[in-house]
């Protein structure tokens, strides 16, 4: 596991990787009547994270294989083809690799495909068809003039899935550089906002706002502006120090929702601990400055959201190293005013490693519950480089919850005479909650809060009562 899945909240159970396009075919991609396809042959290789670029090279071509994509510097991960029988099985016993996944092979249209109108990848989007986008984009498919803030690790401004006819829907020129405040770690790669260091900020992007544009996959809200806010570096680390001028910088523009899928980590360079306990001084005030930005946001039109953790934590009791419970917060997910997101699987369960609890949970949304490589399971969306990755984690929960937030600020926001769209923070909320699908116990409960997501009953204002008796219960309910 990398360092950066603790902090930024995915678990790492990649991967098919769909690391091409009809419009933007990778190397090695066949082509037919200008259509690509990927090659059946493909494998996606997470490493050891000491092994260099040569070495990882290397390791391919004496197993009988060629490297497409290198991604050994940014992350440990390679894409490599082979037609070699056994070209798998000699990766994974090798003391350099730690996982090896056959490529998703994608055929692309036409020719027994989806109708033109959809996405190429979208019958693949069992999250999108959980929360219903799909039904909901003929009421609201977000307004262009909605801005979401993608506090994160920056995004691929480039990534074909976020261009039309109009151009990029991912406003680089208002993007910003948060990490220069801490020097060494924060700061490495590069400090353009429109450049994702890792991957992560790209894929919670694509699952806010990748467009419908005939190819890829559709986000929850695709007409909507992303504003990429770099608050984490290049080794997945968010200090605080980042985070508060993240948050602060939303406010200063009037971002009208921003999604925070990370904790706050430590002032240690590349330490930190999950929770922030008011019992350390320190932490205190890390949690205290988060507060007044979250407040500040707020009070300028900021709907925030955060992803609760994955460390299957009930928040409802956590304990300092004291023993001393009630005490400790996931920061921002617990801080006031902030919308705490849980994670489900395809079958509505809560996912496994999801955090939990009474009060800390506002509401549940997918972010899969799989094995690695398996997309049937876990969140695909859009990868650095024109690619796609299957992940989980309350990190890809977390940001359908902001784009269903999104649209219903572009049904219910009205526009200023700045230019800006205005709409209640408490109202967005409010609807958001109140249009969930419950799940589990009746009513609010620990594990599913408010319920499961709707996006169409969202844009529709549809706060009737209404349940899902197929969806498991939880098995904390036993604890």
């Amino acid at each position: 596991m990398f360092p950066f899945a603790r902090r930024l909240l995915l678990t790492l159970l990649i991967l098919p990787a769909l690391l091409g396009l009809p419009a933007v075919a990778s190397a090695g991609a066949q082509t037919d009547g200008g259509t690509a396809r990927l090659s059946d042959s493909r494998y996606l290789i997470v490493l050891d994270t000491s092994t260099t670029a040569a070495q990882a090279r290397s390791l391919v071509t004496a197993a009988g294989g060629t490297v497409a994509a290198n991604y050994t510097r940014q992350m440990g991960v390679l894409v490599a083809e082979s037609t070699v029988s056994g070209f798998a099985a000699v990766l994974r016993a090798s003391s350099l690799v730690d996982e090896v996944g056959a490529d998703f092979s994608w055929q692309g249209l036409p020719g027994g495909g989806p109708e033109p109108s959809q996405d190429p990848l979208e019958s693949e989007q069992w999250d999108m068809q959980q929360i219903r986008t799909e039904q909901a984009h003929a009421v609201q498919a977000g307004a262009r003039a909605v801005d979401v803030g993608i506090l994160d690790s920056g995004t691929d401004g480039r990534h074909p899935d976020f261009l039309d006819s109009d151009g990029s829907n991912v406003d680089c020129a208002r993007g910003r550089n948060s990490i220069t405040f801490v020097p060494m770690g924060p700061g490495v790669g590069t400090p353009d906002p429109c450049t994702d260091n890792q991957f992560h900020g790209t894929h919670v992007s694509g699952t806010v706002g990748a467009r419908a544009n005939d190819l890829g996959i559709v986000g929850v809200a695709p007409n909507v502006t992303l504003v990429p806010v770099k608050v984490c570096d290049a080794t997945g680390y968010c200090y605080a120090s980042a985070v508060v001028d993240g948050i602060t910088y939303a406010g200063d523009i009037q971002l009208d929702v921003i999604n925070m899928s990370f904790f706050v980590d430590d002032n240690e360079f590349q330490e930190s601990t999950e929770f922030k306990c008011n019992s350390d001084p320190t932490q205190r005030a890390f949690r205290r400055a988060v507060e007044r930005a979250v407040q500040y946001a707020r009070s300028q039109g900021v709907t925030p959201v955060a992803a609760l953790g994955n460390s299957d934590t009930d928040l409802a009791h956590p304990e300092d190293d004291q023993g001393v419970t009630n005490e400790c917060e996931v920061v921002p997910a617990e801080t006031q005013g902030v919308i705490g997101t849980a994670s489900l699987g395809r079958n509505s369960e809560k996912a496994g490693y999801s955090n939990y609890g009474t009060g800390a949970t506002d509401i549940t949304a997918p972010g899969g519950n799989g094995t690695t490589g398996d997309c049937r399971r876990t969140v695909l969306s859009t990868f650095p480089g024109g690619g796609y990755v299957c992940i989980q984690g309350t990190s890809m929960a977390s940001p359908h919850a902001a784009g269903v937030a999104a649209l219903i600020v572009s049904q219910i926001g009205t526009l200023g005479a700045d230019g800006d769209v205005k709409a209640s923070p408490t109202k967005v909320e409010a609807r958001l909650q109140n249009t969930a699908i419950d799940i589990g116990l009746r009513g609010y409960d620990e594990c599913f809060g408010n319920g499961r997501i709707d996006a169409l009953r969202a844009v529709t204002a549809d706060t009737s009562r209404a349940a899902d008796p197929l969806a498991p219960n939880c098995p904390e309910y036993n604890e």
